[in-house]
């Protein structure tokens, strides 16, 4: 890749965080269509079988463990709120909604959603 005059690009980008949390919906938005399209279908069965095996084989000790409740992408907990991904992120960053980190993604849990509408609504 070339640059005019030789420049590198920039070895750094600063965004405030209105616009950090914009571009993530945004981001969040087209991950979502390139999933509801299927177009990532094959991406997301091959990491799963990768992070299958990535599990200790050698343990052949299984654990019950307690169902969680079902943990949502911001753009689907947003659609489930009614209010735009932006907000939603932002509802996360202010810990007003409770949410788990999966994989260094902000997940909101089912539940959370119930609880957050309650708090609002009182």
């Amino acid at each position: 890749m070339s640059f005019p005059g030789d420049q590198e690009p920039p070895r750094y980008a600063w965004y405030d965080l209105d616009e950090a949390l914009e571009l993530l919906a945004v981001l969040e938005d087209a991950r979502d269509a390139l999933t509801d399209s299927r177009h990532l279908a094959v991406v997301i069965t091959l990491e799963a079988q990768i992070r299958t095996s990535a599990i200790d084989s050698t343990s052949t000790t299984r654990r019950e463990a307690p169902m969680p409740t079902e943990a949502l992408r911001a753009s689907e907990a947003a659609r489930r709120l009614g209010i735009p991904t932006k907000d939603l992120l932002r509802l996360i960053h202010d810990r007003m909604i409770r949410y788990v980190m999966i994989d260094g993604i902000a997940h909101v849990p089912v539940d959370a959603i119930d609880d957050y509408r309650t708090r609002v609504a009182s």
